[in-house]
Order: structure tokens, then sequence, then C-alpha cells
């Protein structure tokens, strides 16, 4: 079996809206977080989903969820108090719902919905091989690393050989569940919040996978500006001649 955790307990607090958590808000008339869970509804390599909800809107998630017709999402669950947290809740929901060690977990946000179905298959095809995946993006600027104010030569990266972290990030439960113990009691330089930092952090390797410019995450306003405009060229592919 795959299984899918989507975390939308965010509370938005970058957006400067009236409250409402980002993943909630609507485009074009639909909330961002159903955009992200019918990509997972119409990948045939996904079976089930679970969401770590934020607490307070749990009964307003399930509602969307029959509304759209999310047939794949089988609980929502409380998120925790930071991504870390919310990822255990799912781990816990989903051996709950029956998983096994060797079964797939995809790990996605909720305000990522412009995933394609390819790249969560792909995810899932690569875990099932080597145990692990991370979705980057290859950077389009040159990048410079320095904690100095200044900056030499080789803290320019080639951006040939440089990503940037997105998601899904998926592995075999049995893995899942070992790292989060693993680091439960190891003392965390920075905090460990992706699951791809902490599987690495205990100095194992994972296997990545390319993704294109698209899979934007909703964090801001602007964010979701770009998000609606993105949708409306998606829906004009055709007269643009892109399709």
């Amino acid at each position: 079996m795959n299984y899918a955790i989507i975390l939308a307990g965010g509370v938005g607090q970058r957006m400067r809206n009236s409250g409402m958590p980002k993943q909630f808000l609507e485009v074009h008339g639909k909330p961002i977080i159903i955009y992200t869970l019918q990509k997972f509804e119409r990948c045939d390599d996904i079976d089930e989903v679970v969401i770590a909800c934020n607490v307070y809107w749990m009964d307003h998630m399930k509602k969307l969820l029959g509304r759209y017709g999310i047939k794949k999402a089988k609980r929502v669950i409380p998120g925790g108090k930071d991504r870390q947290e919310s990822v255990k809740n799912g781990i816990s929901a989903i051996t709950e719902l029956g998983a096994g060690d060797d079964d797939i977990v995809v790990i996605h946000d909720g305000v990522r919905p412009l995933i394609e179905t390819a790249i969560i298959s792909e995810n899932v095809r690569v875990a099932n091989k080597y145990g692990n995946a991370m979705t980057v993006r290859p950077v389009i600027e040159s990048v410079v690393i320095t904690e100095e104010e200044t900056a030499r030569f080789d803290n320019f990266k080639k951006r040939d050989a440089t990503y940037s972290l997105t998601s899904p990030q998926t592995f075999k439960l049995s893995i899942l569940r070992q790292t989060y113990d693993d680091i439960e009691n190891v003392n965390q330089p920075i905090p460990l919040l992706d699951t791809a930092l902490a599987y690495t952090f205990l100095g194992n390797d994972i296997h990545i996978i390319k993704e294109n410019n698209n899979n934007l995450k909703v964090t801001t306003p602007e964010d979701y500006y770009i998000l609606k405009a993105m949708l409306e060229l998606e829906e004009n592919k055709f007269v643009f001649g892109l399709a």
C-alpha cells in the first residue's frame, strides 16, 4: 500500500489575512488544500491519504472532503506544534490504518497544490526501490553560500549542482519510523523539521527526484497571486500554444 500524509496544520501567519489558515484560502472558488488533495486523488500510485490539520479547522476540512468528493482521505488528524510532530501524528494514523513496514509513505505540503502526479508516482517508484526519495527543484540563479558579509570564489556554487528542497519526501514506513525514533534524543544543531533533513543528519544518503519550477509553496500573499496566475495559465494552455 502507498499512503500520503498531507501536512495542513499551518496557521498562515505570513499571509497577513483575516485569520483563515492559508490552506483554506480559495483560488478561483476552490480551497488551496483541495487542489492539492485532488492531485493525490487522481494519482493511481496513492491508495490512502491522511491529513494532519490545524485542530481548530478539522471539522471544516472534513466538510470540504465531502463537498469535493475526496475518497482517498481516510483520516483527518490534529497537526502537531511543528512539522516534525505532525509527521509523527501521521505515522501513528497510517499505522492504525494497517500500514506495514514496507509500505510507502509520501509526505507533502498541503499548500503545494501544483505538484504533478508524475512526480508523486516517481517518488513512490524510487522509494520502493531504495527506501527513500526527496523532491528537489533545480535553482535558476547562481547561489552564494556564506555566513560572512563578504564572499569568495569558492562560495559560489554551480547552478546545475544546486537545488532547493521541496516536497514530496517519501520513505518506507519502517525507515520513516526509525528516523524519528533515532532523532528523538539527539542534540539537533538546527531544527530537523524536514524528514529528509533528519534522515541525512543521521548519516544516510537520500535519492533525489528533480521536478520543474512550478511546485510553488503558498506562504505569502505574493505566492497566492502567483498561484492564481499559474492556475489561469494551466487552464489556458491551448490558447497560448503551450499544451
